[in-house]
């Protein structure tokens, strides 16, 4: 680790001495309509009179316009109707802002005085850190500006530089050391489910920078949030219409040093396999459907029943592409209304290939597997947005959404190497190829709005959301053999693990939300001082699984050799000659549904006295979860059982906001949250990994109930600089954790509720521009941003407690908690004229190991040891219409490693090792070029 710091402090150093002069300066401001109230103006034209700069406002009055030489200027305001505004000698400074705001009218008698604030566009760093030192609650953000200007292209990897959150490989989105459980996902206002069983929230990595104006992390409670919050509530905001048409096209290309142009297996079963679609070549059979009981095929019929091939295909893997398109305008804007769209369509693909070792391990240290592995994974990612935004009288604001997102992956998994657990292996390898195609489709319809009366006094928030999702495995193929090549044996014992099956989850998702605002005592901004908000929720989801396996079943004993190259030809002989066919037995656990509806309502007082904010209110919250299913050893005549938990919560919040002065904030909250379990927890099904290794879900599993606390001092030198730390602290009733279990085949994970948890700690956050720090003119293009998190963390369990008998560690961390973590990026500008702007970025994230999964039966816990990732990025803007990014990613080519260290003596010293799991991630070159008219 020491390595890894001092180098990233030589890049910083090495880069900071090489700073240059910032050329340049900008106006921004807001315009106000005095014939309406001195309400926004939007569209109204903005000229600098000296040059051929000009712009329009936006919906909400804002303006901006950039990379100005230094002088005086005059600024003239214009909209159709209203009398001209000339404001004279406004000056421009180089490295400053000087914002200007006014109001125009019909008549010159109208026009008041020019006044200076700070605004700026709301996905610019500006504007969001303005929001960030204006909220109540204790949030940050990160807005289109920020996510380009560090080239990110999803937003996973926008939030994780982050404070306190890092991102995990195939996990999600960690918080102050809480997994994806512990966090909640609102687009626009209104939750979204996830269609993926084994992730609490739609991976954010599915959803693309290009349909995202901002996103707002929210570290600290309040009513109006869902109570399923401990780690943070992330609210995405889609993009509004542009004031001006725009489009924008896009395309790029990645190149990974362990996959591009490398040989690369994949199962070429589908009809739309490069576009993610795997059409009608994986379907389910209609003679397994969900209403058959069982099926016992002829040899003639198993060689007719799958479309689908046991041999992968091989070939070079290409590069990996995006490309999208994005126009938004607006169809009519007048005074009276206005209305715009906003259209994105995008589309990207990943070849990654990785080798690595998979083992388990008991408790002295021997390993019952010991694989040698390479997994190839072909992955698409979709998203597209369709968004209309309406308004009346700058009263009625409406905004209808439809979001689609979808992903696939195409995965092969090749293992070989010891394997105790199984005796048809005549001192000859493990063999396994897992082929396995994934398939995730979500659709979301979303209307939302507001309503104002009497200056703002009275307002309607409203808003309602349908949903559809859809989660496809189909036809996974596991094969086995003892040997590896052309003379490998086909396994017939240990028959527990399928060859094949089906997946099936369907998701539907309603939603709504109603607020109403009422405010007290208006200030001369026109804001009110005491405010009263109260409101619904409601949030129904229902959950369908269904699977389905299949095996192959062998009739005689002396078999041929089996071609791990070919396995096709060995299954075509079978069915031939008649030893092979394909059957399925009836399976209890085949379907199951799952029904959760939560209603709550809430009321929220608001207070603004001179220095002091006080947001206080209580949510309360009915959750109704209803799962029917059957047990593994129920007959097709049992009825379904139903399993129904429906707490009643009450969840009180407090947020406290002191302005020290200007430029500072001290803040308090302190809330109690609660938390539910992913689907895949309390899924009442085994989940096969087909080597042995298997998931389980618990029905039985409780909410947690969190009690959270946090204190933070926050400094704003400037509107583009921040210092801030927090002290935070949580205590977690019946805490849901992942445990394994070593079986005589391997790792059987599970879930339950550990009987409680502390977790506490300071986050430290730094956004400086090293010139103004230092002093330094030459400095001046040089940015630094840090921020870090230091936490300790306990889990308990009741030595007493049948439930944790099995437990080896009845006091230990956190599961996926680490001890500290670390973002940090640095950022210089090379060029920044009137028309070309170029930065450089150097990012680099760190945190400390953590518990993957706890260790039960005397075995220890299964660590995962941090990747320290280094990334860069060069973004050139070369004028209004062509740019070009560059990026670098994951410099230091670290690799993934879990390491699990033996409880008693190790028994056979010379083969030990304690790495559970490894594998290489390579590095990837990326140009992404963006043309926009």
């Amino acid at each position: 680790m020491k390595k890894y710091l001092s180098i990233l402090s030589l890049l910083i150093f090495g880069t900071a001495i090489q700073a240059q002069n910032d050329t340049t300066g900008s106006i921004a401001g807001k315009l106000s309509d005095h014939e309406v109230d001195g309400q926004p103006l939007p569209f109204a034209n903005v000229i600098i009179k000296e040059t051929n700069k000009g712009t329009t406002s936006d919906f909400d009055g804002l303006y901006s316009l950039q990379n100005i030489e230094p002088g005086f200027y005059t600024v003239e305001f214009s909209f159709i109707g209203y009398e001209t505004l000339q404001i004279p000698n406004v000056e421009v400074t180089a490295g400053k802002v000087t914002e200007v705001n006014t109001g125009l009218g019909a008549s010159a008698a109208a026009l008041e005085e020019v006044i200076i604030s700070t605004v700026s566009r709301k996905d610019s760093e500006v504007a969001l850190l303005l929001e960030q030192k204006n909220a109540i609650q204790i949030q940050q953000s990160i807005g289109a500006e920020e996510l380009s200007r560090k080239a990110v292209t999803n937003v996973e990897q926008g939030v994780s530089k982050v404070s306190g959150i890092t991102m995990v490989q195939d996990r999600g989105i960690f918080v102050r050391g809480l997994d994806d459980r512990y966090n909640y996902l609102m687009i626009n206002g209104l939750p979204v489910a996830s269609s993926d069983p084994d992730f609490k929230i739609i991976p954010l990595s599915y959803i693309s920078t290009n349909i995202v104006s901002s996103v707002n992390i929210l570290k600290t409670f309040s009513p109006s949030l869902y109570s399923d919050f401990a780690g943070a509530t992330f609210k995405i905001n889609t993009p509004p219409a542009p004031a001006k048409p725009t489009t924008t096209i896009n395309f790029g290309f990645n190149y990974n040093t362990n996959t591009t142009f490398e040989n690369f297996l994949t199962d070429n079963s589908g009809d739309s396999e490069f576009l993610g679609y795997t059409g009608e070549g994986r379907n389910l059979p209609g003679e397994l459907d969900i209403n058959s009981l069982s099926l016992s095929a002829t040899p003639e019929e198993s060689a007719r029943l799958f479309n689908t091939s046991w041999t992968p295909e091989s070939k070079n893997a290409p590069l990996d592409t995006r490309f999208g398109i994005s126009h938004g305008q607006r169809l009519f804007a007048n005074d009276r209304e206005n209305l715009g769209f906003v259209f994105s369509m995008n589309y990207r693909n990943f070849h990654r290939k990785q080798n690595g070792v998979e083992r388990t391990l008991n408790s002295e240290g021997t390993a019952g597997q010991d694989f040698t592995s390479t997994n190839y994974n072909f992955s698409t990612q979709k998203s597209a947005l369709l968004s209309l935004d309406y308004t009346r009288f700058n009263k009625l604001n409406l905004s209808f959404n439809t979001i689609y997102l979808q992903n696939s992956s195409n995965f092969i998994r090749e293992a070989y190497g010891r394997n105790d657990g199984f005796t048809q292996l005549n001192n000859r390898d493990f063999f396994i190829r897992d082929m396995r195609y994934t398939e995730n489709d979500q659709l979301t319809f979303q209307l939302t709005g507001n309503l104002e009366f009497q200056e703002k006094k009275h307002q309607i928030h409203f808003g309602a959301s349908a949903g559809l999702g859809n989660n496809e495995v189909p036809d996974r193929r596991v094969l086995r053999a003892a040997g590896v090549g052309e003379d490998a044996n086909y396994i017939t014992t240990n028959g527990i693990n399928p060859f094949k099956f089906y997946q099936s989850l369907e998701n539907m998702n309603v939603n709504s939300r109603l607020e109403y605002e009422l405010g007290f005592d208006q200030n001369e901004e026109g804001d009110y001082n005491t405010v009263f908000k109260i409101g619904h929720n409601l949030d129904h989801i229902e959950y369908q699984f269904y699977n389905r396996f299949i095996t192959a079943q062998v009739n005689r004993n002396n078999l041929p050799n089996l071609n791990t190259n070919d396995p096709q030809d060995f299954f075509n002989q079978g069915f031939n000659e008649g030893f092979l066919s394909y059957s399925s037995t009836f399976d209890p656990t085949a379907a199951s549904k799952i029904d959760q509806t939560i209603n709550a309502g809430y009321l929220t007082f608001f207070r603004k006295w001179d220095r002091i904010i006080l947001e206080a209110g209580l949510r309360a919250e009915h959750a109704l979860r209803e799962i029917i299913f059957r047990e593994p050893l129920d007959r097709p005549q049992t009825p379904y059982q139903k399993l129904v938990y429906e707490p009643f919560d009450f969840n009180p919040s407090v947020n406290l906001k002191y302005e020290l002065n200007e430029t500072s904030n001290l803040r308090f909250t302190s809330s109690i949250t609660n938390t539910r379990p992913r689907l895949r927890e309390i899924l009442p099904t085994v989940y096969q990994n087909g080597d042995g290794n298997q998931v389980i879900g618990n029905p039985d599993l409780l909410n947690s109930t969190n009690y959270n606390l946090d204190i933070k001092y926050e400094i704003f030198p400037t509107s583009s600089e921040l210092f801030a730390i927090t002290a935070f602290g949580k205590y977690l009733e019946d805490p849901i954790e992942r445990l394994a279990r070593s079986t005589s085949v391997g790792y059987r994970t599970f879930f339950d509720n550990f009987e409680e948890a502390y977790l506490y700690g300071l986050e430290m956050e730094a956004r400086v521009n090293v010139g103004n720090l230092t002093k330094t003119e030459n400095l001046k293009p040089l940015s630094f941003g840090f921020n870090a998190i230091l936490m300790n963390s306990t889990a308990t369990a009741n030595a007493d407690d049948p439930r944790f008998a099995v437990v080896t560690n009845k006091e230990r961390k956190l599961q996926g908690a680490s001890n500290w973590g670390i973002n940090a990026d640095l950022g210089y500008e090379l060029v920044d004229t009137e028309k070309t702007e170029s930065k450089i970025n150097l990012i680099f994230n760190t945190y400390g190991k953590r518990i993957y999964a706890v260790g039960v039966e005397g075995a220890d816990e299964i660590y995962e040891k941090p990747i320290n990732q280094l990334d860069l990025s060069w973004n050139t803007e070369f004028n209004d219409h062509l740019g070009v990014k560059l990026t670098v990613r994951n410099i230091l080519n670290e690799e993934t490693l879990f390491t699990q260290d033996p409880t008693q003596e190790v028994r056979f010293p010379e083969r030990f090792s304690n790495v559970v799991e490894s594998f290489d991630l390579g590095t990837t070159f990326g140009v992404n070029v963006t043309y926009k008219f």
